[in-house]
């Protein structure tokens, strides 16, 4: 099966064709944010409604699974308003799955999905301190095929988590490092840290993919990684 992945999106859609893919992962960051108030993040959901949701019927042959990232304030405030009885809900397509601490089995693989951050500056979407991180990721499940997270793991010897343009990380989760070496899934993508290394890096028997679409300047400079994966469906 072929898998498409990608992140940070940050609004560039343009070109981005999963065509002949079965499945596409967006690690976070897909919408664009121009600044904090209630009317930027309304601007956000109507950006989502109008282009992304379009964007991904357009593809009917593609499932798509992502998760939010810390600039999507407006998924975040979806989030809170479910969980608080109110309907700001953003109605996707059959062919999407979002996931906030949540799993889903497509074509025989399980995939489950995280959108939480280590803490930058207490105005963002999906931060969290020490303690919550751990007691978030200790949900993920063992025995995944897949894990999607918007935040990359910190480990020794992978600039996964560097800003190779700025040279101010690392800023990777310790936390979900942890939790990948005590789940073990067999991939994680991940973005957050747009021009972290995209080199595949493995660590525990889990490929770690940083899949961010833009360097630091917020302009396209990766293509998304396409790769091959066989599931026995009966295993």
């Amino acid at each position: 099966m072929k898998i498409f992945a990608t992140s940070d999106l940050h609004g560039h859609l343009e070109d981005l064709d999963p065509s002949g893919c079965e499945l596409a992962i967006i690690a976070g960051d897909i919408a664009p944010l121009k600044g904090f108030t209630k009317w930027n993040i309304y601007e956000q959901k109507k950006w989502i409604q109008r282009k992304f949701i379009p964007w991904m019927e357009s593809f009917p042959g593609t499932q798509f699974v992502f998760v939010p990232g810390n600039h999507d304030l407006s998924l975040e405030y979806e989030r809170t308003c479910r969980i608080s009885g109110f309907d700001w809900s953003i109605r996707l397509p059959e062919n999407a799955h979002m996931l906030y601490d949540t799993g889903i089995e497509l074509f025989g693989l399980k995939i489950y999905g995280t959108p939480w951050v280590p803490i930058i500056s207490y105005m963002w979407a999906f931060e969290s301190d020490h303690d919550k991180l751990v007691k978030k990721f200790s949900r993920i499940p063992g025995n995944l095929d897949i894990l999607i997270t918007h935040a990359p793991p910190h480990i020794a010897n992978c600039t996964v988590d560097y800003s190779l343009q700025t040279y101010n990380g690392p800023f990777g989760s310790n936390e979900l490092t942890q939790a990948l070496y005590d789940k073990q899934p067999k991939y994680c993508f991940c973005g957050h840290i747009h021009s972290g290394d995209h080199t595949p890096f493995n660590f525990n028997d889990c490929t770690i993919y940083n899949v961010s679409r833009i360097d630091e300047s917020y302009e396209i400079a990766y293509e998304p990684t396409t790769l091959e994966i066989f599931k026995d469906v009966n295993s």
